[in-house]
């Protein structure tokens, strides 16, 4: 994933990929039991996916955050090398 691109994006598609195995779940041909075990499965999984994407998310901020303040040194530095 790019620095680009929009967190909402990522939200997105787990959202999308949540009711995909919603939908998957509740119209397969199968009893009430199994049914909810394959459920809780997948929201297991998807929970699993959205604590990822938020952590990547999160890190990538960090990065940028870093990125910024480095910027911001280095033209402090400048400035006052210029001065001098």
């Amino acid at each position: 994933m790019s620095k680009k691109e929009n967190p909402k994006l990522v939200m997105a598609a787990i959202v999308g990929a949540a009711a995909g195995a919603l939908a998957g779940v509740l119209f397969a041909p199968e009893s009430g039991k199994k049914s909810r075990k394959k459920l809780k499965k997948k929201a297991n999984r998807l929970k699993d996916d959205f604590t990822e994407g938020v952590e990547n998310v999160a890190s990538k901020g960090i990065d940028s955050v870093n990125e910024l303040k480095d910027e911001l040194m280095e033209s402090a530095q400048n400035l006052i090398n210029d001065k001098a």
